[in-house]
């Protein structure tokens, strides 16, 4: 009998002790919510891990060429293009078939006999390469110092294959090595590093390695220029006079490595990040497009201007393998400098298109462009046509402001109010209008981690649904704006130290007490934002700084790359098309466009750079007719008409960020920046600049064909159908010249 109690009294307290394990997992998943993981999230949306594949080094025997009587021997042939290689030097000549124009990796001797360079800038103008190392060890590890093809201790090795040809180099007294592989297309050449190839034995790194940065160099009196990608695109022209205070172009592809810090220094700088790894230049009637195909995001693209490392004018890709920056051995220690130890294990490739006649130029390397793009699936299908041209209204719900130690949220549009804006505009004639929603979580962007419920002050759920639901109603698609990448730790309860991505000295990188998401976290409250959205009926989400930005993770778990960032943000893109119809982008870099059906606020200025001598619509000529994009917001212009009429001549579509109260009310909130945006301010302008892009409706599917300067201020737009757009910036009009096919 008492066995019998002391079986039963056990049982009770193992019951006792199952119930309260209950009662705690109860709790946490009350107090937690419905929280997913981020391996979840990416299970969920079908987003697998970036597979890195790397490009093997070619095996064979030694290939001992026999120089002709210009010292250069042929190595590759196709049908179009034939490349050559002097075996001491290694520079390249690569004729195109077609014209018999012959591009070189460098200046000719009789070019280099005007040269005032001498020592180590002249040696390497006579090289295929300039590589830059540093020291691993020792205290002068950010000392940089070069090396050539032209070091007299240097030992090259070509092996040429079905493949390619491979030349390979080594320094013995450095430990150093690496290897370019060149490949003919059939458009042209792809010369690549592969990581495989690169030897680091010693006390000595690969810091950066300049790729073929003298070929096709052009002298100032030649007829041309070089294309680089500032803003939508800007021409270094051969023949302008420049300033002595330039010091060439030189600007890393998607924007300097924001978790650098010694990169801050350069912040103050008004530029328009890369959004597209593509160079060019024209020499007369010949041409070449060059687009970095792999590792272009850790890539510096390069141009420079006579009387800098040279007397003649040069493009060329700059791939960064390691990052100088800074570190403190304290908190009250000034910072010190120091090279990133491990080195991006990367490929690095680019591949060169040449071009002739009519196509030698910016219009034709956008064409270019533009069929690499199709040819790899970074551009999707064509637009379809449309009867009317489409106008995306943006309104803002409104924001938070902080005052007295509490959080107010400062209502500028409920969801009634919303309708009532754009039945207005419908009454008025707008035909095709497309609606991007603003502020409506919870407080705002005060802390979007927590985002949900939908702000009360709006309508909340309730009223979010019948907005959507008149829209839908009417044909109007609804998108939803958010931010899934800044996280403000000051006001959120996610850890930063758990999902903040880290910089290279791996602490946690925080901006004015803002930290960035790792992308499995943005993929983590994205998908579950869907989920809920999903229900309410909207058509899409626009993304903030998804198409604008990338960056490292040094977590000592394991280097993410920018390619891995890029990644990730392309399988959510993609996943949200599927999930809700449509996602949108800012600013639109390059690797974004292809899961992105709107770009807000795609770039159509330049940097206002010493170097760039004309800014033209290279972007655009790319992406028109693939994906819709709009500039800056009709009411928030700094010049109204100019830039009303450089949408209508870079073929863009119109877009108004409007409020239902005075834009006053959001001084003093996150939203300040809508300095005017009341709707009845705005209608007659709305209406005005409709009518204007509307009539181009016909051309919202078409391809750019061709861009011309008629005049000063005055530029033709050429569409598929012969369509002609003339913009006269005198004037401040523009005129439609119908095509054949029109």
């Amino acid at each position: 009998m008492v066995e019998f109690i002391k079986r039963t009294s056990l049982r009770v307290k193992l019951a006792a002790i199952a119930v309260c394990a209950l009662l705690i997992i109860i709790l946490v998943v009350i107090l937690q919510g419905d929280e997913l993981s981020p391996a979840q999230a990416l299970a969920y949306t079908g987003i697998k891990e970036r597979v890195v594949s790397k490009a093997p080094l070619y095996e064979g025997e030694a290939w001992k060429p026999q120089a002709g009587a210009d010292g250069f021997a042929e190595a590759l042939a196709s049908e179009n293009f034939a490349l050559y290689i002097q075996p001491a030097s290694t520079q390249i000549a690569l004729v195109d078939k077609r014209t018999g124009y012959r591009w070189s990796s460098n200046p000719s001797e009789a070019q280099l006999s005007s040269e005032t360079v001498k020592g180590v800038l002249l040696a390497n103008l006579k090289s295929p390469f300039v590589l830059t190392y540093v020291r691993t060890q020792g205290k002068d590890q950010t000392i940089r110092e070069v090396l050539n093809a032209n070091d007299p201790k240097v030992q090259t090795t070509l092996i040429k294959t079905a493949e390619g040809l491979q030349v390979s180099y080594v320094f013995p007294e450095k430990q150093l090595g690496f290897t370019i592989q060149y490949e003919l297309t059939a458009k042209g050449l792809k010369v690549r590093i592969p990581t495989e190839g690169i030897k680091e034995d010693g006390e000595y790194a690969v810091f950066t390695v300049d790729l073929l940065p003298y070929f096709g160099a052009a002298s100032s009196e030649e007829d041309g220029y070089i294309f680089v990608p500032d803003g939508p695109g800007g021409l270094i022209r051969f023949d302008s006079e420049r300033a002595g205070v330039s010091r060439g172009y030189i600007h890393q592809v998607y924007g300097l490595e924001l978790t650098n810090t010694g990169n801050w220094t350069r912040s103050g700088e008004r530029r328009e990040n890369i959004a597209y790894p593509v160079f060019g230049m024209k020499r007369g009637s010949n041409a070449f497009m060059a687009v970095l195909t792999e590792g272009g995001d850790s890539a510096n693209i390069a141009a420079m201007p006579p009387g800098l490392k040279s007397n003649m004018y040069n493009v060329f890709s700059n791939q960064i393998y390691r990052e100088e920056y800074l570190y403190r051995m304290s908190r009250l220690a000034a910072p010190l400098k120091a090279v990133q130890k491990q080195r991006l294990d990367t490929d690095r490739e680019v591949e060169y298109r040449f071009l002739n006649g009519d196509d030698a130029g910016y219009v034709g390397m956008a064409k270019a462009y533009r069929d690499y793009m199709t040819e790899t699936g970074k551009l999707n299908e064509p637009l379809k046509p449309v009867e009317h041209t489409p106008l995306y209204l943006k309104i803002m719900g409104g924001n938070y402001t902080e005052a007295f130690s509490k959080i107010k949220y400062i209502t500028a549009t409920t969801f009634p109010q919303a309708t009532n804006i754009v039945n207005g505009l419908l009454e008025k004639g707008v035909a095709n209008l497309k609606v991007i929603y603003y502020g409506w979580q919870n407080q705002g962007d005060y802390d979007l981690y927590d985002r949900f419920p939908i702000e009360e002050s709006l309508g909340g759920e309730t009223a979010a649904k019948a907005f959507v639901s008149n829209m839908t109603k009417h044909g109007i698609d609804v998108m939803f704006e958010d931010d899934f990448v800044w996280i403000d730790s000051d006001n959120s309860d996610l850890s930063g130290k758990t999902n903040g991505i880290r910089g290279i000295d791996e602490t946690v990188f925080v901006d004015e007490g803002w930290f960035i998401s790792k992308p499995s976290r943005t993929v983590a409250m994205a998908y579950q934002t869907i989920e809920k959205l999903k229900e309410i009926g909207i058509s899409g989400i626009l993304y903030n700084w998804m198409g604008e930005m990338v960056f490292h993770d040094y977590d000592p778990s394991g280097i993410e790359t920018r390619s891995d960032t890029i990644a990730v943000y392309d399988g959510l893109l993609e996943y949200t098309q599927k999930t809700l119809g449509t996602a949108g982008v800012y600013r639109g870099n390059d690797y974004a466009v292809g899961q992105s059906d709107f770009i807000a606020n795609l770039p159509h200025e330049s940097s206002y750079d010493f170097m760039v001598d004309e800014t033209v619509p290279f972007y655009p000529i790319v992406l028109h007719g693939y994906v819709s994009y709009s500039f800056g917001d009709g009411n928030l212009r700094n010049d109204v008409e100019t830039e009303f009429l450089k949408a209508i001549e870079y073929g863009a579509v119109p877009s108004f960020f409007l409020t239902h109260e005075d834009s006053r009310k959001l001084k003093y909130t996150a939203a300040s920046f809508l300095f005017s945006s009341q709707y009845e301010k705005w209608t007659d302008r709305i209406l005005k600049e409709y009518e204007a892009f509307d009539s181009l409706a016909g051309l919202y599917s078409q391809t750019i064909k061709n861009h011309e300067k008629l005049s000063e201020n005055r530029f033709a737009t050429v569409y598929e159908d012969g369509t002609r757009v003339i913009v006269d910036y005198n004037s401040k009009t523009f005129v439609v010249e119908k095509g054949v096919g029109a």
